[in-house]
Order: structure tokens, then sequence, then C-alpha cells
């Protein structure tokens, strides 16, 4: 069965909206109207105090941040806005854009994360339209982009540093001991323990016994549990299969779920992962790491040569 994101991962998605449209709040006021107030501005845009009180209240309302004093998380949501501002106004300096096809694409596979209405009911809970939360979707997508274009190339992986890692973090490569194990799980321990004797006459039957009285979902298929390692599962419960000898039927073993009898049929030695079968892996997580720490390199030397005002009292003073 898919597992479908939280329903707050639609709305925290969208929830920066607010900032997306920061650079909209700016320019001139309407006839007759005052500019709204502004908590920062950032090479000459705004970041608007109804604003940065939007995305306060989302984060409060999605719990994430725990409890985080008001002054910090005020803090860290406006550094978040002034961020994003200034990496969509490097990406319109670059003339870096993305079509509307891109966006449409990009709604449906969020879409398609919630089954049935729940996508549309979402968004009327956070009274979000699809043109707001399009034109966040725009603006991230532009995001991804300005990176793609300008900082992910200049990324690379030597095929000496993938050597090291793996030579410096071998634990990470170990594979430990691994069983492989049939069970057979009942409701009662007499009744398991009447199992016990039978099959400790006949442990070549455990399978049509699993298959006959087992109450797990893998009796079915004669009590396989297939291979695992310790710590899997329940450990207090499945590591004791690693001192049962092979083809033996252990003893009666309780657990929240029932009382379980185990015969181990095969068992595989620790192992180190040979270099060939980790290398893609190893190249893929320094690249990410490597992305990561361009991509914060590249915003502060955005942030180094951004002219920002903040008023503080007006920060401090926000409310959701």
């Amino acid at each position: 069965m898919r597992r479908h994101p939280p329903l707050r991962t639609l709305a925290l998605a969208a929830a920066a909206l607010a900032f997306a449209g920061c650079g909209r709040c700016g320019g001139k006021p309407a006839k007759g109207k005052e500019a709204p107030p502004a908590i920062a501005v950032v090479n000459g845009e705004p970041v608007t105090a109804e604003a940065l009180a939007r995305e306060l209240a989302h984060a409060r309302a999605g719990g994430a941040e725990g409890n985080a004093p008001d002054g910090a998380l005020r803090r860290r949501l406006l550094e978040d806005a002034v961020d994003r501002m200034l990496l969509l106004q490097q990406a319109r300096a670059r003339s870096i854009a993305v079509g509307q096809d891109q966006v449409e694409r990009a709604l449906l596979r969020l879409r398609a994360d919630y089954p049935g209405t729940h996508f549309d009911d979402l968004l009327a809970q956070e009274r979000l339209s699809q043109g707001e939360l399009k034109a966040r979707l725009k603006e991230q997508l532009t995001i991804e982009k300005l990176f793609a274009d300008e900082v992910f190339p200049r990324v690379l992986v030597a095929d000496g540093e993938i050597e090291r890692y793996y030579t410096e973090h071998a634990q990470e490569f170990e594979q430990p001991e691994q069983v492989r194990v049939l069970q057979v799980v009942v409701r009662t321990q007499p009744e398991a323990q009447k199992l016990r004797e039978e099959l400790r006459r006949r442990p070549q039957t455990f399978g049509d016994v699993a298959r006959r009285a087992s109450i797990a979902p893998e009796g079915k298929l004669g009590g396989d549990l297939g291979w695992f390692g310790k710590g899997s599962g329940m450990p207090e419960v499945f590591d004791a299969c690693f001192k049962l000898p092979l083809n033996a039927v252990s003893e009666v073993t309780p657990s929240p779920y029932g009382f379980h009898l185990f015969k181990v049929t095969g068992r595989r030695a620790a192992v180190r992962r040979a270099f060939p079968d980790v290398r893609t892996t190893i190249q893929e997580r320094l690249l990410r790491e490597k992305r990561a720490a361009a991509q914060e390199e590249y915003l502060s030397a955005l942030r180094g040569r951004a002219q920002v005002k903040i008023d503080q009292a007006a920060l401090d003073a926000l409310t959701p």
C-alpha cells in the first residue's frame, strides 16, 4: 500500500507562499493606498509584516517548531524569507525561469500523493487556491533551476574521494550476521507449548504447522520471515534466533503479538560489502553533501552583497 505524506506536508509546502509573494507586495501601492508595512527590505524589495505573520501562523499551527521561543522563531522565518527573496532576485538577474507546463507537472505530482478529495480538502482547510499554490511551486522550481544551472555543474566527486570514504568509514559497509527464519505465532502459551512438542518430534513439518496454525501474515508462506540481521524488528524477540542451532526449534518466546516459535533455516556470516557494490551509493551521498555545501556558499555570497534593512521593532511586535 502506498504511504501518503502527512496532510501537513502540502500545507507546509505552501506556507512559504507568503514569502513567494513578498516581491509582489512591494512596488508602487494602488492609488490612495499606503504600501503594506515592511519588516525587512531586501535590495529594495519588501518582506511585509502581513506575509511574515502568515508564515508564523503556519509554523505554529504545524507544531514543527516545538517550544522554540517566539523571538527566535520570528527571526528564523525572516531569515528564510530574505534568503528566498535573494535567490529569486538572482534568478531574475540570470534570466532563469520555468515554464507553466513544468508547474502543471509539479502540481500533478503533488496531487497524486493525496487520494480522492484529500488534496482539495486540504487546500480548502488552508484557505489556499490552486493559483496561489502554483505560484509557490513556480518559484520553488525557479530556485531549483537556479542551483542546477549556476551551482551544481561546478560540483564534482573525484574517484579518490569515493575510495577514501570507503576506507575511512569501513563500519558503514559491514553487513552483520544474518539468519533466515521460519516462525509460528499463536495467541496462547499453552497452544505454543503444544506445537513446540509436535515440532520437536517432526521439525521438518514447521512450514506446514505455520500454514495451519500461525496467526502472523507470513503463516500462509510457511512462516518464512526471510533474511534479517541483529537488531531487526523486535530485537528482544528476534535476536534469540542468532543463538539457535540450524534447523532446531526454539523455546516459546512471548511478545506483545503472541507466542512465537522459531526455526533457523540458514545463516550468513558478517561480511564487508565490496567497494564496487557500494561505489555508486557513496558517490551519490558525497554529491548530495557537496551540493548542499555549495548551495550554502552560493547563498552566503548573495547575502554578503545584499542590502538588507530590518525593522527590529516591527519584527518583535509581530503576531500571527
